[in-house]
Formats: structure tokens, sequence, C-alpha cells
């Protein structure tokens, strides 16, 4: 049996490369299936799941070369249906195996190195050094990975390599090592070794960025009257030095909020509105606005809504005020009902009226699809080896007001790793993201009826991991996890950081005016959308 024969042969290969030193060798299994990857039946068969991915493979781990259980599953398959049924015994399990084999040395180089072109084992210089991170796999309870870890740690350092930290947790297995190439080749063929890559690049010029004061920031370039206005539905927007001049008027929601932006949300989205992509603003050492800005404080200086008004009503008011009184028709409002997750039904009241608003005048309104702190507690490490599968959860839907058909609603990427050079080199502190994959808090639908939400992602920030503090940290904590953009207490400082949807739905209004082009979007009555070009 094919099946049989790749499994003898993928077990007799990894004896035959299992270093003497290893004491308790380990045998992993890469398996292909054609159909569901059913991981609750291996683990019945005392098998792991080490990873599973997209392309229906599987990484085994079995404690023991035998695999009595398995072998028998097989061994019946082969013997074909007993007298009187249609199928072989085990057939919607076995059947539904492609092939068996190793994990081989090349697919445990790390994205980091393949991005730097080392594609095989042989790319690896023979005496050059290399700082490289060793990640085993999650082989089951914490002894089991401790003696994993000091079984390599002994090997390395018997080879002349140096360890220079580790990190052992609930089911993340590190080592951070320098090692040279012909060392780096033999770890490839290790069976308890998940990945070999290269540390975290930290990223460095956010801090920098937040020690800037306004002598030594790049020209503003001015603004003209007929410039796109949008219009921002928030805590307010402060008269930051680079918003002042361009903000067309304030309201408040109801009056006696006052206009100041105490809470310093709707600065920091405002911010993103304007500029973009601050940070590249800066480093190309120009800062270049465009857009002017209303605003609408609707929530208090605590960032909650008032207690006296609905916020439907608060919504109708602000919106149609600033269309009324400045001409405004891009809002962005990023502003969530923390307590409602859309259970894919009807929408609530608050999204209801977004709806009608962008019906009756013909405007555009983005919204954040909202976030949420994916993993805590005993489970944080879960943020960084279960990423990206908890994204779709049913505790990951969207926040009202986010389903609202007739809104833009906008789901957040990460703009990469988010470490800083004193985390980056700290073994334990792990980052979840690469460029432009899912922000790990960013919300998903699908809208009404399975409609598509988010409509559209953009760059939101990510999380890090660091289980020194036993946290996931954004950007308002870790400079370099999050997006720059303005703060709203300027006389103590230009900018700020942060991590969230919020930051990725007003850097969606500011596409079309930095590509030179005008909006052009729909609405309509019951969803006949009918066609209508905005500019903003």
């Amino acid at each position: 049996m094919k099946l049989r024969d790749e499994l003898d042969s993928a077990t007799r290969e990894q004896r035959q490369r299992r270093k003497p030193e290893f004491v308790d060798p380990s045998l992993i299994l890469r398996v292909q299936m054609t159909g569901a990857l059913l991981e609750e039946e291996w683990e019945r068969l005392g098998l792991t799941v080490l990873s599973s991915d997209a392309d229906r493979t599987l990484v085994l781990f079995a404690s023991s070369d035998d695999m009595r259980e398995f072998r028998a599953r097989l061994d019946a398959y082969q013997q074909g249906p007993p007298l009187g049924q249609t199928h072989a015994p085990y057939n919607s399990f076995v059947a539904g195996i492609e092939s068996i084999g190793s994990v081989e040395p090349r697919d445990r180089i790390g994205l980091r190195f393949r991005a730097e072109g080392f594609g095989g084992p042989d790319d690896f210089v023979a005496q050059t050094p290399y700082l490289v991170d060793v990640e085993l796999w999650d082989l089951g309870e914490r002894r089991l990975r401790e003696r994993k870890v000091e079984q390599i740690v002994r090997y390395v350092e018997a080879q002349g390599g140096e360890v220079l930290d580790r990190y052992v947790g609930p089911s993340i297995t590190l080592l951070r090592a320098r090692l040279i190439g012909n060392l780096i080749r033999t770890l490839l063929t290790i069976e308890e070794i998940a990945t070999i890559d290269l540390p975290p690049a930290p990223e460095v010029t956010t801090a920098k960025a937040l020690d800037l004061t306004l002598a030594n920031t790049p020209p503003l370039n001015p603004v003209g009257d007929d410039a796109p206005l949008i219009g921002i539905i928030d805590s307010g927007v402060n008269d930051h030095p680079f918003l002042a001049d361009i903000i067309s008027g304030s309201i408040a929601v109801p009056d006696n909020l006052g206009t100041a932006d105490v809470y310093g949300h709707g600065t920091r989205v405002a911010g993103i509105a304007v500029f973009g992509d601050l940070r590249a603003q800066l480093d190309a050492g120009a800062l270049q606005r465009g857009a002017r800005i209303c605003a609408a404080k609707v929530v208090n200086d605590r960032g909650d809504f008032d207690d006296r008004r609905l916020v439907p009503s608060q919504m109708r008011e602000a919106i149609t005020t600033l269309n009324e009184r400045f001409g405004c028709r891009v809002f962005v409002i990023a502003l969530a009902d923390r307590r409602r997750v859309f259970d894919g039904g009807k929408v609530g009241t608050w999204a209801a009226t977004l709806d009608e608003l962008a019906r009756e005048l013909n405007v555009l309104i983005v919204v954040s699809s909202g976030n949420r702190v994916p993993r805590g507690g005993t489970r944080l490490e879960q943020a960084v080896t279960e990423y990206p599968g908890y994204l779709l959860e049913d505790a990951n839907r969207l926040f009202e007001p986010a389903g609202a058909l007739n809104v833009l609603t906008v789901g957040a990427l990460a703009h990469g790793e988010g470490l800083d050079p004193d985390l980056g080199d700290d073994v334990r502190v792990r980052p979840i993201t690469r460029l432009h994959e899912p922000a790990p808090f960013s919300r998903i639908g699908p809208g009404p009826g399975g409609a598509t939400k988010p409509d559209v992602v953009e760059i939101g920030g990510t999380l890090i991991f660091d289980p020194v503090i036993a946290q996931l940290r954004r950007g308002e904590d870790v400079p370099s996890a999050g997006v720059l953009t303005l703060y709203h207490s300027y006389t103590d400082r230009l900018f700020t950081t942060g991590s969230g949807t919020s930051y990725a739905a007003p850097r969606v209004v500011r596409i079309p005016i930095q590509s030179g082009h005008r909006f052009r979007f729909e609405v309509g009555h019951h969803s006949e959308l009918k066609p209508a070009t905005v500019p903003i």
C-alpha cells in the first residue's frame, strides 16, 4: 500500500539522520490531506497535531515509532470492504490522506531567512556565524519541551555554538543562539526543531519621531479653502499646530460636552485622515496635508457616550449639522459599541441610522470594524500560536455599527512586526504579524445577509506578545507596534502612536487624496444604489 510504504520510508529516514547525542528522539510526520484535516481523529490515534496549513498539510508528532493504531487502520483499509459492505474500514479517514512524508531540512528555514534568499541548507556558509532564533515544535507538556531544549543546548555548546537566551512557555519554546553555517545545517535535520530563522527586525524610526519638536519637523504644505473636507465624529479635534489652520469648524452633540478633545481619540483619528502615513512623510522630509477637517464631539472626556442622549439621535444631529453648516459629505466614525457584537441578524439602531443618513444626504460614511484583544490570562501565548485562526471565531465578529450596508467598513492590517530595539533583544518577546498581514485585533464579518464586511482593509498597527509582563502590547504602549499620528495634548509632545481599526478607517479616506482622485460612491434606497460623485 502506498501510504504504508511512505510511512515506513519516513520512519526509516528519520532514524538514519538521528544524532546519537539525542537520547530521546521524536518522529515528526508531514501528512497531505485531500479533504478535511480530521485533527481530532489524528489525536485519537495518539498523534499530536503540531501545525495545519491552508494547503491541507498537517505536521504530526508521534511519541513512538510503531504507531500501532494508525498502522492497524492502514492494514484494515488495505484489506478492502468486509463481506456485505460497500467501503473498506476507516474509508472516510484513510481515503482522505494523499501522502505521508517527513519535514525536510529546507522546510525548517524561517520566513526571514527565506526573504534574504536562503532556500536550502547549502545556502548557509560553513564557517560564517549567524545570529538565529531556533523554535521547537509544541510537543506537549512543558517538562518534555524543557528536556528537548536542554538536549539541543548541550549539543549546540558541544559543537562550539553559543546559546544566548532561551524561553519555554505554555506552548512556545525558543532559543537564541550564535551558530556557524555548518551547525545550522545540522540543526535543520533535527525533528524537534520547527524553524530556524533570523531574529525579528526592530523598527526604530517611530521612537525617534516621538522626540521631534516644532523646531525640527519638516514644513507644512498650505491647504486651500477648496481642499477636501472630512468630518470626524469622535471625541473632538484640538487645535494642534499641524491642524489649527485647516479646521473649518467644530460642534458638540450635546452642546454641554464642549469641543475640546480631552480624551484624545478624535485628534489621533484626524491626524491620520489629514496626513495618512505620517511616519513615511517624516522620513521623506515633507509634511503633506491633503484635507480640511470639521469635527463633531459625541463622546465625553472619558471616551463614553452621553448618558442622556440616544446614540442614533447623536449621529443624526452630528452628521446633519456638519453637512448643512460646512458642506461636509465624507465622515469618519472610528467608534463602536463594545457591548454589541453583530450576530449576523438584524443590524442595530446605530447602524440603521447611518444607512438612512447615507441615503438621505448622499454622503460617504467610513466606520471601523472594531477591535478585540484575542487572548489573555493563561492563554496569552495563543495570540502567537493560534494566529490567524482566532480571527475567524464568532467572538471576533464586527462591533455595531460596522454591519451597516451603506457605509464603508474598514478592518486593519499590520504595518510589520512591531518590535523596538530593546524588546527585539529579548527572545521571549515575539511578534505576531508581518507586513500587510491581518492585524491580530481586527474584527471580521460577514455583514447582514452574508454581505462582505469589512469592505476594505488598511494599516492599523499590530500587537506584540510580551510574557515578561504577561500582556499583549499595542502601539499606545510600545510605539513601534503602532501607527504614528498626532497627540491631542500638543504642548507635551507633537506625536503619539496607537494600534486599532480606528487608525485604519481614516487612512482609507486619505488614499484618493494622495492619488489625486476624487471619491466616487453610490448610495440608494433599499440597497438599490445610484451613482453620485463627491469632491472631498
